[in-house]
Order: structure tokens, then C-alpha cells, then sequence
């Protein structure tokens, strides 16, 4: 198994542990880029396709995880309170 799908089963995995109730929804271009290899007419339009539904897939998953008040900044934030008012 190539070391990039690795990556992704392990962002994937961490936002199965993080929204277990899946109410944060992924940007949807690697659909396209799925129906994109899907109807490839030759193999080399087929990979190109499949790698760029890839690449799109674990960007929406780094998006929901890391960026932008992500999920993982959000538990972090929302940690630090209960850890404060604990504390208090």
C-alpha cells in the first residue's frame, strides 16, 4: 500500500475517533474527480483521474481537521476551558 493512502487511513481514522456522529461534511471535489476516472476512456486518463480525487479527498480531510478552526483546534480550544474551569 503506498505510503499516501497510509496517510490518508490515518486522517480518515482520526476523524471517525473526532466526529463518531459524522456532522462535519467533507468539500465534495473528489467526487468529481472520481466520476472524472469513472469515465476515462484510456488508463493513463483513468490514474490521473484517480490521483487527483486522492489528493482532493486528503485535502478536504486536512481541511476539517487542521485548518481554518478545525475540528482538532476546536477540541483543543474546548479542552483548555474544561482544563480551566478544573483548575479554577
Amino acid at each position: 500500500m503506498p505510503l499516501g493512502n497510509e496517510r490518508i487511513e490515518r486522517k480518515d481514522r482520526l476523524l471517525a475517533l473526532l466526529d463518531p456522529e459524522h456532522e462535519i461534511e467533507l468539500d465534495g471535489t473528489y467526487i468529481n474527480h472520481l466520476a472524472a476516472a469513472i469515465r476515462a476512456s484510456n488508463p493513463s486518463a483513468y490514474q490521473k483521474a484517480l490521483d487527483k480525487a486522492t489528493e482532493a479527498y486528503e485535502n478536504a480531510l486536512d481541511e476539517v481537521l487542521y485548518e481554518n478552526g478545525g475540528i482538532l483546534l476546536r477540541k483543543a480550544e474546548q479542552d483548555a476551558k474544561v482544563a480551566d474551569l478544573v483548575g479554577s
